[in-house]
Formats: C-alpha cells, sequence, structure tokens
C-alpha cells in the first residue's frame, strides 16, 4: 500500500512538473516568436515621427486610465500611494507632457511615456510603454485612435531629413551670370555618362570683369563626361567648352568706366576642367582669342568715340573641393590660378577713316596685364538649403588687385540666388581709367533638375 503511494506521488510531481516545464518552455516560445514578428527598426529612431502632447485635458485622461487600470509601473512593479499622488498633483498643475513615437513602417505608437514638461531629457516619470497592442490595452481602441490621429495640442519633434539630389537627366540653370541648359545626355557603358549643354557667361571672374564693365556674354557649348555617375555633380571626370562673346549692354550706365570696353571682333572661347590624380582635383584652363575685327558698321559711333577693348585673355587654375568636412558648414574648398588678359585701346575717327589704334607703339605682349588669383570657401550640396560661399584675392605685378566674396544658395535646388562682390585695392582711375574700385553683381537663380 506505502509502495503505491509513493508511485503514485512520484507520477503526480512528474506530470505537474513536466506541465510547469512545458509552461515555461511555450511562454518562451511564444516570446520570440512576438518579437520575431516585429521588424527591429531602432535603426531609424532618429527619424521616426515623434511629438509631445501638450493638451491639459488628454494628458489628465489618459493619466487616469493609467492610474484606474493600475498600469503606473516602476521598475515593473507597481508604483506606491506616495508616487501615485504626486504624479497627480503634477499633472494637476499642467506640469506632465506625454511624448510619443510612431513605428517606422506603420501608424502603430511604438513609444509611450510621462514626462516633466520642461525637461530637456524627456526622462520618463515611469516606465514607458514599447507597444502599441499593450498601450491599447490600457487606455482603450477609442482613445488610442485618438492619440494616432492628433487631434489635440502637441509639440511635433521629429527630426527633419532633407535630401537633395542632383540629377543627370535634365537640367535647366537659369542665372544671369552663370546660366546651362542640358539638351542631349547619352552613356555608353550604362554607368558613365556624357551630358551636352548650352552655357552662357556674362563678363569673367578670373580676370576680374564681370558682365556689367566687360559687356560681353559668353555663349556655346559644353560636354561633360562622367566616368561613373557620383552624388556630387562636381565630381566629373573633364568638361569642355566651347564657344564666343557678343556684345551686351549693361542695366545701369553709371557703373561702367566713361571709357567702355567694348567687343572689337569676332572671337573664338574654350575651356577646359580635367580630373587629375584625385577625383577632387582639378585643372582648370580657358582662353578667348580674337580672330576677326570688326569694321566701322559694326559699331553705333555716330561722333569720334574712344573706347578700350580685351581681345584675348587666358587663364590657369589648380582647384581641390572637399578638402575638409566642416560639419554643418559645408566642404572646403580652395583654389590657386594665373590669369592675364591684353588690354587695347581704339577711337572712332572719321576723319582718318575710322577705327584708329591708340597705343600703336605696343607690342602684342606688351599689351597684357596679369593676375595671381586665390580663392578659399565652403560649399554644401545636401539638405534643404544649398550654399556656396567663396573669399577671393586677385593680385597684379603692378601692385594692385581686387578681393571680394561669391555668395550662392539655393532652397531644395530649384530657387535661389547668386551674388558677387569685389572691392580693389592699390587702383587709380587715372593710370586705368578701364577699371572700376568696386564690383557688386547679383542675379536670381531657377532650376530645374532631375
Amino acid at each position: 500500500m506505502k509502495r503505491n503511494i509513493i508511485i503514485l506521488l512520484l507520477l503526480i510531481g512528474s506530470t505537474l512538473f513536466a506541465q510547469k516545464s512545458d509552461s515555461t518552455k511555450t511562454v518562451s516560445e511564444l516570446e520570440k516568436i512576438y518579437s520575431n514578428l516585429e521588424y527591429n527598426t531602432s535603426s531609424f529612431d532618429d527619424i521616426k515621427k515623434q511629438w509631445i502632447i501638450t493638451d491639459p485635458e488628454m494628458v489628465r485622461d489618459l493619466s487616469n486610465k493609467f492610474i484606474a487600470n493600475n498600469y503606473v509601473k516602476i521598475n515593473g512593479k507597481n508604483a506606491g500611494k506616495q508616487f501615485i499622488n504626486k504624479f497627480n498633483n503634477n499633472v494637476a498643475r499642467g506640469d506632465v507632457a506625454i511624448i510619443l513615437r510612431k513605428r517606422f513602417y506603420d501608424n502603430e505608437i511604438e513609444y509611450f511615456a510621462f514626462v516633466i514638461d520642461d525637461d530637456p531629457g524627456n526622462t520618463p516619470l515611469f516606465d514607458p510603454v514599447l507597444d502599441g497592442f499593450y498601450l491599447k490595452s490600457i487606455i482603450g481602441k477609442s482613445l488610442y485612435k485618438e492619440l494616432q490621429k492628433q487631434n489635440y495640442f502637441y509639440n511635433d519633434v521629429s527630426k527633419q531629413i532633407f535630401s537633395t539630389k542632383y540629377g543627370y537627366n535634365f537640367n535647366v540653370n537659369l542665372n544671369l551670370l552663370n546660366s546651362d541648359l542640358m539638351f542631349w545626355n547619352t552613356t555608353s557603358n550604362g554607368q558613365n555618362k556624357y551630358l551636352l549643354s548650352f552655357f552662357g557667361d556674362w563678363g569673367n571672374d578670373n580676370i576680374h570683369f564681370p558682365g556689367w564693365t566687360m559687356q560681353e556674354y559668353f555663349l556655346g557649348a559644353q560636354l561633360t563626361y562622367y566616368s561613373k555617375l557620383p552624388p556630387d555633380p562636381r565630381n566629373y571626370k573633364y568638361k569642355l567648352k566651347v564657344g564666343t562673346g557678343i556684345q551686351t549692354s549693361v542695366p545701369y550706365e553709371t557703373t561702367v568706366p566713361d571709357i567702355p570696353l567694348l567687343l572689337s571682333g569676332q572671337n573664338a572661347y574654350a575651356g577646359l576642367s580635367l580630373s587629375l590624380f584625385s577625383k577632387n582635383f582639378f585643372v582648370d584652363m580657358e582662353a578667348s582669342m580674337t580672330l576677326t575685327d570688326f569694321s566701322v558698321s559694326d559699331f553705333d559711333f555716330h561722333k569720334p568715340t574712344k573706347y578700350n577693348s580685351i581681345r584675348n585673355f587666358f587663364s590657369f587654375k589648380l582647384r581641390a573641393i572637399n578638402v575638409a568636412n566642416l560639419s554643418d558648414l559645408g566642404k572646403l574648398e580652395m583654389s590657386f590660378g594665373i590669369a592675364t588678359h591684353d588690354l587695347n585701346q581704339y577711337e572712332y575717327d572719321p576723319k582718318q577713316g575710322g577705327i584708329v589704334d591708340l597705343i600703336p607703339q605696343k607690342e602684342f605682349m606688351d599689351r597684357f596685364n596679369h593676375f595671381i588669383n586665390g580663392s578659399i570657401g565652403v560649399t554644401k550640396l545636401g539638405g534643404l538649403v544649398q550654399h556656396r560661399f567663396n573669399i577671393f584675392v586677385g593680385f597684379n605685378p603692378e601692385e594692385y588687385g581686387y578681393y571680394g566674396f561669391n555668395l550662392h544658395m539655393m532652397l531644395s535646388n530649384t530657387f535661389g540666388f547668386d551674388i558677387r562682390m569685389s572691392n580693389s585695392f592699390g587702383l587709380t582711375n587715372v593710370k586705368y581709367p578701364w577699371r572700376m574700385d568696386s564690383y557688386l553683381v547679383f542675379s536670381p537663380v531657377f532650376r530645374i533638375n532631375f
């Protein structure tokens, strides 16, 4: 009899142990299944939709749900009466807010916590709720839907990420100072890209003659080649420009010297920019040469008139981009180069039969003025606002020169402005009547790019 009782007790014990073991195993398996069902998006926490409820009535309603249903817990244990009373007093004074965060891939709430309204760290007053379905069981379906709809007072604290990417299929860049219109593109191996566009440049910054003084607009075609499309459009392999200059007028007559600079013949313009040694290091070259002379009929002269003319110029520049990362300011860039241009003086004199060279004694090379140029600046391409800011200086061996800045800003790579300003040093208008003490040019910018 005793043996039967022992066997029965062993059977009952083993059965209960097995049930307990199976129950523990089942709970563990269910937890694993549930955790694996939810896709982990913790790496997106900083850009998920987040907001803070400051609506006093909503805060009271939600806090009452937690207290009434006994869900105020600290480290997994129910909070004491003293803590609940203090929490109620804070809610009554309006010192409590609620911070929430939605899941990345749907509208469910994955984080819910009561915090002190002016706490910059948003430290939870008690255990936060980390599951939308658990939160729904506490506050009810109706109130949970109200949270999702956001029909109450709240502050949106979501991190805003703006991404502006450069496109290589179509580009219209309308800027009076430097325009670009892409009209054709192709590829030969699926990764590279040839972009063909029209360009327009007003004046020339390397010889410190913007369009308002030089009164010449360079027009032509431009070929840009990328061996592999980069995120930064400045990382091309080469860029080739060919064109010619046309005479332009100026918007304000008071901005030009008394003896103006005029185009005196048909010229040819070419520019070449090559990426050498590194994708961020470039050699830039450009030149303009006058091929034929204008006759008197090409000018609008009605009386004897003196004028100056730049017939040829050349420039050579070493340029580096993305030299250093300056955080939110952008990427550091710099350049160093030389430039030269000739300066010719003419007069229309009908008594002498037309156009007269006023400095015939000067040889071709003696007519040139030389500059040593340098610049440093920052460029930022991504984000909501893109900008490029450069400080430059140009020095002539005759001990005069220019210094100034270029500022180009765009909103979402669509709307913006371009400002360029320079001032002179060591310059006398008596010795250099064709130059000006300072230059200021401005252009709005409109761009379509994809």
